[in-house]
């Protein structure tokens, strides 16, 4: 029983708590061993990036468990050989002794960064982690402290590289999202009145022909109507009283159609109007309120004549010539 509880406390005293690889007293003890013989190798400094946004965000328990899977991961990647390590919070030390070659060092390097990245969208409620990763050779008369400096002064620029792509990235965002508001407070409308969008007949002409264009992708009806002003013998008013009654008209027609429908002056005595998921039987019954608002109180005998049609799709048409 002695020697298991001795093989426990042995373990206990070489392991992190948290992730089961060695402390990092016990891999810096080791590294420095195997460095003295004299063999060569390469130190490579993993740190995870983001870990104090990851512990903000989701709590501390969260950001363990993420230590714990890089570790695990990390773990997988070593041959029996390699030493691997907790060096600090967020960051991981490997010495592979058996990797004396640049090319080689790269690749790996490289890997470790590849099998966090190839991780992403795979896993579903998983925090999506990335490593940093830098290598160093050890040289001749190298101790574990200097081949430990070099590598760290590499984290030290690779992460501040990092933090100011970072940065000039937030502000491109920042830029562009201010570009976003701006537009937005441009292009939003201020609605005085809760009434139907009067608008110039070459405006209203685009927003006709825009609709034309999506009917068929949003299956959304739209009808045109013409509005026509004439005298009980059905000609077009005397111009002294047209003026007049035109007006009329016009505010009639704001106030009875809905706040997205759309209505021009098209002529001297017509009003054109563009009435939105509308069929034409709909568009008869709305022509006949504004009718009654017109004639409301009034005892002139001008009328109002109508024809109205539904939108159809927009199509290509083919120019020969």
């Amino acid at each position: 029983m002695s020697g298991k509880s001795d093989v426990k406390r042995k373990n206990e005293e070489e392991r992190d708590q948290l992730t089961g690889i060695l402390k990092k007293s016990m891999a810096e003890e080791r590294i420095a061993s195997r460095m003295r013989e004299r063999r060569g190798g390469t130190l490579f400094l993993c740190d995870v990036d983001h870990m104090r946004r990851i512990n903000e965000q989701y709590g501390h328990q969260t950001g363990d468990e993420c230590l714990n899977r890089v570790a695990q991961i990390l773990s997988y990647m070593i041959s029996p050989n390699d030493i691997l390590g907790r060096w600090g919070g967020d960051e991981f030390i490997i010495f592979m002794p058996e990797c004396q070659d640049m090319g080689q060092a790269q690749e790996i390097c490289q890997r470790i960064r590849d099998r966090f990245h190839a991780g992403k969208g795979k896993e579903k409620g998983r925090i999506q982690l990335s490593l940093t990763v830098v290598w160093e050779q050890q040289k001749m008369g190298d101790t574990y402290q200097k081949l430990f400096k070099r590598a760290c002064e590499k984290l030290e620029q690779q992460k501040g590289i990092q933090d100011i792509a970072n940065e000039e990235s937030k502000k491109r965002k920042d830029y562009y999202t201010a570009d976003v508001r701006r537009v937005k407070e441009e292009l939003t409308e201020q609605i005085q009145k809760q009434e139907a969008y009067c608008q110039d007949y070459e405006t209203f002409k685009c927003i006709y022909r825009f609709l034309e264009r999506g009917i068929a992708r949003s299956g959304y009806k739209a009808c045109a109507i013409l509005l026509t002003v004439v005298d009980g013998q059905g000609k077009s008013p005397l111009p002294y009283e047209k003026e007049v009654l035109m007006e009329q008209l016009g505010e009639d027609i704001g106030t009875t159609l809905r706040i997205g429908d759309v209505y021009t002056r098209y002529s001297s005595s017509q009003y054109l109007l563009l009435v939105i998921d509308t069929t034409e039987r709909q568009a008869d019954r709305i022509v006949d309120r504004i009718r009654e608002r017109f004639v409301e109180g009034r005892q002139g005998e001008d009328v109002l004549i109508h024809h109205c049609y539904e939108l159809r799709a927009a199509r290509n048409v083919r120019v020969i010539g």
